[in-house]
């Protein structure tokens, strides 16, 4: 993924004042799930989804990983 997508995850939870495990529960993904997104790494676009939806907050601008990966672009545009 990239550096921005793990700040944006991690700032938005610190933010609600959630632990890794608590966010985990109220998206509905494991917690080794957002503990890799928290460090950077690949997200379905069913994960981002669900983060997206839960904090209320469009994903950061122009992840690098976005670039000519058709699934997530779609995702990204339609959120």
């Amino acid at each position: 993924m990239s550096i921005e997508l793990g700040r944006w995850v991690r700032d938005n939870r610190n933010a609600r004042g959630l632990t890794q495990p608590q966010l985990a529960e109220a998206v509905g993904v494991s917690d080794k799930t957002i503990f890799r997104a928290e460090r950077g790494d690949s997200l379905s676009a069913y994960t981002l989804d669900q983060l997206v939806r839960y904090f209320g907050k469009p994903l950061p601008e122009k992840p690098p990983s976005f670039i000519g990966h058709f699934s997530l672009i779609l995702y990204r545009e339609y959120l």
